[in-house]
């Protein structure tokens, strides 16, 4: 090897040195990684029992999320249209909607589920009836629910619809029209994380077949739930004409057979303070009327107000009548 190719590979295994050193190099801090604009959300739907049909199919077709900024961010059921039927949907069973659904970060104002009405449907199989509906008023688009949630950029939370099947499904009689059906906005939003659940039992004395100021016709028994700073119970009107908040849900009071104890549960709700009034003359509760303290057919109380009770997330709290 002569002198000038002796030079340029000790130059060369200079430069190799070098650059293994990091020596005179500006870019070797690596760039921090993105901060995340975007988080993740899954929403499922769960329903407060009602008594009155064995199956009620709703088509769902997509989710809408509403941005506090003024954007909608719309989504189609993956798997195309779902038919979900909310009368399996009861005592905390719960179907998953939707998955790792990715949104902007930042605060909501509401979500929506887009509903097919007309392939929507009520089946009642003890007399054969097969009922259809139309969209009540307020939820022309779908069903939905005006709660403000955050979705956090990089994180995941998971969400639980509620639906009061009870007061979102109106009955109307329209002369030869026959029987009419209307989907009403009764939903309520749980962020699971943040939610707690309610279960207990009913004293036998209290229910209707045994209460003397009661119907035993079925479907009287039923535990309303309210906010903890409620002064009184009240009906699940509309219209509030004494000006006393509504229930937050309701549920059937059912004797279960193994036991023989008459069972309320409410599998999803909000950590904090609340109370629980209980009726033996629910079906007296019609949620287009105000019913409750002057029921004008004179039929509809209610036999027991609780104090607070506390619920704390990821745990259920027996509170026993």
């Amino acid at each position: 090897m002569n002198k000038r190719s002796c030079a340029v590979a000790v130059s060369l295994a200079s430069l190799a040195l070098l650059a293994a050193c990091g020596g005179g190099s500006s870019s070797d801090t690596a760039a921090p990684p993105p901060t995340p604009v975007t988080g993740t959300i899954s929403v499922s739907i769960t329903d407060d029992p009602w008594h009155d049909m064995d199956s009620m199919v709703i088509r769902i077709t997509g989710m809408d999320f509403g941005h506090s900024n003024g954007e909608i961010h719309s989504f189609d059921m993956p798997g195309g249209p779902m038919d979900v039927d909310m009368m399996q949907l009861q005592n905390g069973v719960s179907h998953a909607l939707m998955s790792d659904i990715e949104l902007p970060g930042g605060d909501y104002d509401w979500m929506r589920m887009r509903i097919d009405v007309g392939q929507s449907f009520m089946r009642d199989s003890g007399t054969g009836g097969h009922y259809g509906f139309r969209m009540g008023h307020g939820a022309t688009e779908g069903l939905e629910v005006h709660e403000q949630f955050h979705v956090e950029a990089g994180a995941h939370g998971d969400y639980m619809l509620e639906y009061d099947v009870r007061r979102g499904v109106r009955h109307s009689h329209n002369g030869m029209m026959g029987d009419q059906y209307e989907l009403h906005n009764a939903m309520h939003l749980v962020r699971m994380d943040q939610a707690g659940g309610l279960f207990g039992a009913v004293d036998p004395s209290l229910v209707d077949i045994n209460h003397p100021a009661c119907d035993d016709a079925d479907g009287g028994n039923w535990m309303y739930v309210y906010p903890g700073d409620a002064e009184a119970p009240d009906d699940i009107s509309d219209t509030e004409s004494d000006g006393i908040p509504g229930p937050i849900a309701t549920d059937r009071v059912e004797m279960n057979p193994g036991s023989g104890a008459h069972e309320y549960h409410f599998g999803y709700l909000p950590e904090g303070t609340y109370r629980v009034a209980f009726t033996c003359s629910g079906e007296w509760d019609e949620p287009g009327d105000d019913d409750y303290p002057s029921d004008p057919d004179g039929l509809f109380d209610f036999q027991h107000f609780s104090g607070p009770i506390e619920i704390v997330a990821g745990q259920m709290h027996q509170h026993d009548l």
